[in-house]
Protein backbone atom coordinates (compact mmCIF):
# COMPACT_ATOMS: atom_id res chain seq x y z
CA UNK A 1 0.00 0.00 0.00
CA UNK A 2 2.01 3.07 -1.15
CA UNK A 3 1.26 6.73 -1.10
CA UNK A 4 -0.72 6.89 -4.48
CA UNK A 5 -2.47 3.87 -3.96
CA UNK A 6 -4.23 5.00 -0.31
CA UNK A 7 -5.08 8.41 -2.00
CA UNK A 8 -6.91 6.53 -4.77
CA UNK A 9 -8.52 4.52 -2.44
CA UNK A 10 -9.54 7.18 -0.20
CA UNK A 11 -10.46 9.51 -2.78
CA UNK A 12 -13.08 7.15 -4.48
CA UNK A 13 -14.26 5.96 -1.52
CA UNK A 14 -15.48 9.46 -0.16
CA UNK A 15 -17.08 9.79 -3.60
CA UNK A 16 -19.02 6.86 -3.31
CA UNK A 17 -20.03 8.16 0.12
CA UNK A 18 -21.51 11.39 -1.88
CA UNK A 19 -23.27 9.37 -4.65
CA UNK A 20 -24.75 6.84 -2.05
CA UNK A 21 -25.85 9.55 0.29
CA UNK A 22 -27.03 11.48 -2.35
CA UNK A 23 -29.26 8.23 -4.20
CA UNK A 24 -30.38 7.33 -0.42
CA UNK A 25 -31.31 10.90 0.54
CA UNK A 26 -33.39 11.65 -2.69
CA UNK A 27 -35.32 8.11 -1.65
CA UNK A 28 -35.56 9.36 1.43
CA UNK A 29 -37.17 12.42 0.41
CA UNK A 30 -39.25 10.91 -2.19
CA UNK A 31 -40.95 8.40 0.94
CA UNK A 32 -40.32 10.69 3.59
CA UNK A 33 -41.46 14.78 2.60
CA UNK A 34 -40.66 15.48 6.37
CA UNK A 35 -36.74 13.64 6.09
CA UNK A 36 -35.68 17.43 4.78
CA UNK A 37 -38.68 19.50 5.10
CA UNK A 38 -37.55 21.87 2.03
CA UNK A 39 -39.50 23.58 -0.65
CA UNK A 40 -39.32 23.35 -4.45
CA UNK A 41 -36.69 25.85 -4.93
CA UNK A 42 -34.94 24.39 -1.79
CA UNK A 43 -34.07 20.67 -3.60
CA UNK A 44 -30.44 22.08 -5.24
CA UNK A 45 -29.48 23.35 -2.11
CA UNK A 46 -30.66 20.21 -0.30
CA UNK A 47 -29.34 17.70 -2.46
CA UNK A 48 -25.95 19.20 -2.50
CA UNK A 49 -26.12 18.92 1.42
CA UNK A 50 -26.83 15.35 1.28
CA UNK A 51 -23.51 15.06 -1.15
CA UNK A 52 -21.59 17.00 1.72
CA UNK A 53 -22.43 14.30 4.15
CA UNK A 54 -21.72 11.44 2.00
CA UNK A 55 -18.09 12.74 1.53
CA UNK A 56 -17.89 12.91 5.53
CA UNK A 57 -19.55 9.29 5.69
CA UNK A 58 -16.80 8.21 3.32
CA UNK A 59 -14.21 10.03 5.20
CA UNK A 60 -15.87 8.30 8.37
CA UNK A 61 -15.85 4.97 6.91
CA UNK A 62 -12.17 5.71 5.65
CA UNK A 63 -10.85 6.15 9.22
CA UNK A 64 -12.72 2.92 10.01
CA UNK A 65 -11.15 0.47 7.43
CA UNK A 66 -7.86 1.66 8.46
CA UNK A 67 -8.77 1.39 11.86
CA UNK A 68 -9.60 -2.42 11.54
CA UNK A 69 -6.39 -2.91 9.28
CA UNK A 70 -4.69 -1.85 12.56
CA UNK A 71 -6.48 -3.90 14.48
CA UNK A 72 -6.18 -6.88 12.66
CA UNK A 73 -2.33 -6.63 12.46
CA UNK A 74 -2.11 -6.16 16.20
CA UNK A 75 -4.15 -8.96 16.87
CA UNK A 76 -2.18 -11.43 14.77
CA UNK A 77 0.71 -10.52 16.72
CA UNK A 78 -0.98 -11.44 20.15
CA UNK A 79 -3.20 -14.45 19.17
CA UNK A 80 -0.59 -16.92 17.93
CA UNK A 81 -3.31 -19.23 16.72
CA UNK A 82 -4.74 -17.36 13.69
CA UNK A 83 -7.92 -19.13 14.46
CA UNK A 84 -8.78 -17.50 17.72
CA UNK A 85 -8.58 -14.52 16.42
CA UNK A 86 -11.27 -15.38 13.36
CA UNK A 87 -13.65 -17.16 16.37
CA UNK A 88 -13.25 -13.57 18.09
CA UNK A 89 -14.42 -11.88 14.97
CA UNK A 90 -17.09 -14.32 14.76
CA UNK A 91 -18.34 -13.30 18.51
CA UNK A 92 -17.97 -9.88 18.38
CA UNK A 93 -20.12 -9.84 15.19
CA UNK A 94 -22.77 -12.12 16.45
CA UNK A 95 -22.93 -9.76 19.70
CA UNK A 96 -23.50 -6.67 17.67
CA UNK A 97 -26.70 -8.29 15.81
CA UNK A 98 -28.14 -8.56 18.88
CA UNK A 99 -26.82 -5.28 20.18
CA UNK A 100 -28.89 -3.43 17.21
CA UNK A 101 -31.68 -5.18 18.51
CA UNK A 102 -31.02 -3.93 22.15
CA UNK A 103 -30.61 -0.62 20.80
CA UNK A 104 -34.26 -0.74 19.34
CA UNK A 105 -36.21 -2.44 20.26
CA UNK A 106 -39.35 -0.96 22.64
CA UNK A 107 -37.50 2.83 21.08
CA UNK A 108 -38.87 5.52 19.56
CA UNK A 109 -37.85 3.45 16.18
CA UNK A 110 -40.93 1.74 14.37
CA UNK A 111 -41.59 -1.89 16.13
CA UNK A 112 -39.74 -3.56 13.29
CA UNK A 113 -36.82 -2.01 13.59
CA UNK A 114 -35.21 -4.13 16.20
CA UNK A 115 -35.42 -7.54 14.13
CA UNK A 116 -35.42 -5.95 10.66
CA UNK A 117 -32.66 -3.76 10.71
CA UNK A 118 -30.07 -6.68 12.20
CA UNK A 119 -31.73 -9.20 9.74
CA UNK A 120 -30.97 -6.52 6.62
CA UNK A 121 -27.61 -6.17 7.69
CA UNK A 122 -26.40 -9.80 8.50
CA UNK A 123 -27.86 -10.60 4.88
CA UNK A 124 -26.32 -7.69 3.35
CA UNK A 125 -23.02 -8.73 4.85
CA UNK A 126 -23.26 -12.02 3.85
CA UNK A 127 -23.29 -11.14 0.54
CA UNK A 128 -20.30 -8.71 0.55
CA UNK A 129 -18.80 -11.92 2.09
CA UNK A 130 -19.56 -14.24 -0.64
CA UNK A 131 -18.06 -11.94 -2.98
CA UNK A 132 -15.34 -11.44 -1.09
CA UNK A 133 -14.63 -15.48 -0.59
CA UNK A 134 -14.89 -15.79 -4.24
CA UNK A 135 -12.34 -13.59 -5.43
CA UNK A 136 -9.73 -14.99 -1.89
CA UNK A 137 -10.35 -17.60 0.36
CA UNK A 138 -12.89 -19.58 2.32
CA UNK A 139 -10.95 -17.75 5.45
CA UNK A 140 -12.61 -14.61 4.28
CA UNK A 141 -15.89 -15.28 5.73
CA UNK A 142 -16.08 -14.14 9.30
CA UNK A 143 -13.72 -11.36 8.95
CA UNK A 144 -15.47 -10.17 6.50
CA UNK A 145 -18.61 -10.59 8.03
CA UNK A 146 -17.26 -8.91 11.31
CA UNK A 147 -15.85 -5.39 9.63
CA UNK A 148 -19.39 -5.28 7.39
CA UNK A 149 -21.55 -5.83 10.76
CA UNK A 150 -19.35 -4.44 13.90
CA UNK A 151 -17.49 -1.61 12.05
CA UNK A 152 -20.55 -0.44 10.27
CA UNK A 153 -22.50 -0.28 13.38
CA UNK A 154 -20.07 1.61 14.67
CA UNK A 155 -20.18 4.21 12.22
CA UNK A 156 -23.47 4.20 11.94
CA UNK A 157 -24.09 4.86 16.02
CA UNK A 158 -25.21 8.65 15.00
CA UNK A 159 -27.92 6.99 12.92
CA UNK A 160 -29.18 5.07 15.85
CA UNK A 161 -28.86 8.09 18.47
CA UNK A 162 -31.00 9.89 16.03
CA UNK A 163 -34.42 9.43 18.44
CA UNK A 164 -36.02 7.24 16.80
CA UNK A 165 -35.54 8.87 13.07
CA UNK A 166 -35.69 5.59 10.89
CA UNK A 167 -34.91 7.90 7.92
CA UNK A 168 -31.68 9.64 9.67
CA UNK A 169 -30.68 5.82 10.41
CA UNK A 170 -31.16 4.77 6.99
CA UNK A 171 -29.44 7.76 5.54
CA UNK A 172 -26.09 6.71 7.72
CA UNK A 173 -26.06 3.30 7.47
CA UNK A 174 -26.48 2.66 3.77
CA UNK A 175 -23.71 5.43 2.62
CA UNK A 176 -21.60 3.77 5.09
CA UNK A 177 -22.25 0.11 4.65
CA UNK A 178 -21.50 0.59 0.58
CA UNK A 179 -18.24 2.11 1.51
CA UNK A 180 -17.06 -0.35 3.70
CA UNK A 181 -18.07 -3.12 1.19
CA UNK A 182 -16.13 -0.99 -1.64
CA UNK A 183 -13.26 -0.92 0.38
CA UNK A 184 -13.32 -4.59 1.67
CA UNK A 185 -13.79 -5.87 -2.20
CA UNK A 186 -10.79 -3.33 -3.22
CA UNK A 187 -8.49 -4.27 -0.44
CA UNK A 188 -7.43 -7.75 -2.48
CA UNK A 189 -7.22 -5.97 -5.40
CA UNK A 190 -4.29 -3.17 -3.96
CA UNK A 191 -2.59 -5.40 -2.07
CA UNK A 192 -2.14 -8.90 -4.08
CA UNK A 193 -4.15 -12.22 -3.49
CA UNK A 194 -1.12 -13.13 -1.13
CA UNK A 195 -1.05 -10.77 1.55
CA UNK A 196 -4.70 -10.14 1.56
CA UNK A 197 -5.13 -13.22 1.99
CA UNK A 198 -3.27 -12.66 5.42
CA UNK A 199 -5.07 -9.37 6.29
CA UNK A 200 -8.59 -10.91 5.72
CA UNK A 201 -7.68 -14.39 7.09
CA UNK A 202 -6.00 -13.32 10.19
CA UNK A 203 -2.55 -15.95 9.18
CA UNK A 204 0.46 -15.56 9.50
Amino acid sequence: MNLRKWMTLFGTTILIGAAASLVTGAIMQLCDPTFRDVDANGWLFNLFMMALAGLSFGAFAHMGFFAYLMLNYIARSIFKRPYLWVALQGFVAAFVLVEIAYWTYDSKFPAATFWLVPLLLLAASVGVAWLKVTETSAGAWIPTLFYMIAVTTVEAVPGFQSGGKWTALVFTIIPVFICNGYQIMRLHRILGPSRASGVTMGAN
